[in-house]
């Protein structure tokens, strides 16, 4: 079903699939950060960006109610509901002596009860009518804390709150997880929206945009192999997209080089 903001077209993949398999596959990247460091940015990366292909589904969900111009506000709520949940579930463990390896789940947690008070409050006294925004914000910010938590973990090396605050808050790491993950949830469907718009071509740009965020941190790391395999990755990815993108297109056509002088 199409909705105002451009619409778009029916679903090929039922979210709350996409998103139970973005949320586990990014929470095994961490685990598997805190476990083997070595493989924290090849393993831990990559995983990550199944987070940020959860949160552009449902951006796209959510974002056709007529919320066309809305959709980089909400990727940047999304991630911002997420860095302070994320941060909390770091935190909270070494206050309290609480188990450190509790903190991804403390973290979606209390992403999950962020999430739900945000979007009671878009509709009291927002009074936004979107009848499912309650649901999306809460996915939202779910997807938005494993994606700056999955991202730092990978960097750091591990979740322990003196690996992300040396590792990924002292260092501005995080900021750069809060763009490169914002801008992967938010891009595709605003890239992607109107009356052609299609599920798979969306969602492959999602993958796309995933895996470039993981490109980006793995440069920053200065790790090659993660370097070298998630330019692959992305180059194949992103050359679908582009192929699809030519394959539905009504008409193409090939602007030549700007001239040099009037």
């Amino acid at each position: 079903m199409s909705h105002g903001g451009g619409g778009h077209a029916a679903e090929l993949f039922p979210e709350d699939q996409v998103l139970a398999i973005g949320a586990v596959l990014s929470i095994i990247g961490m685990y598997v950060a805190q476990f083997v460091p070595s493989l924290a940015m090849l393993i831990g990366g990559l995983l990550a960006a199944g987070a940020c292909v959860a949160g552009a589904n449902t951006t796209r969900r959510v974002a056709a109610y007529g919320l066309g111009t809305g959709v980089p506000s909400i990727g940047m709520v999304s991630l911002g509901m997420g860095t302070i949940s994320a941060l909390a579930g770091v935190l909270i463990p070494s206050a309290f002596g609480l188990p450190v390896l509790a903190t991804p789940i403390l973290a979606a947690v209390i992403a999950v009860v962020v999430g739900f008070i945000v979007g009671k409050l878009t509709q009291n006294p927002v009074g936004m009518k979107v009848p499912i925004i309650v649901s999306s914000m809460t996915k939202l910010s779910l997807m938005g804390a494993l994606a700056i938590l999955g991202f730092c973990t990978a960097f750091a090396g591990g979740f322990s709150a003196d690996l992300i605050i040396n590792g990924a808050i002292n260092n501005g790491v995080i900021a750069l997880a809060f763009i490169a993950a914002g801008m992967s949830i938010l891009h595709p469907f605003n890239a992607c929206i109107g009356p052609d718009e299609s599920h798979k071509r969306t969602i492959t740009l999602a993958v796309a945009c995933g895996l470039m965020a993981w490109l980006i941190f793995s440069i920053a790391k200065l790790d090659i192999v993660s370097t070298a395999v998630a330019a692959i990755f992305w180059l194949y990815t992103y050359g679908s997209f582009v192929k699809m993108s030519l394959a539905d297109a009504c008409e193409v056509k090939y602007v030549p080089e700007l001239p040099k002088k009037e």
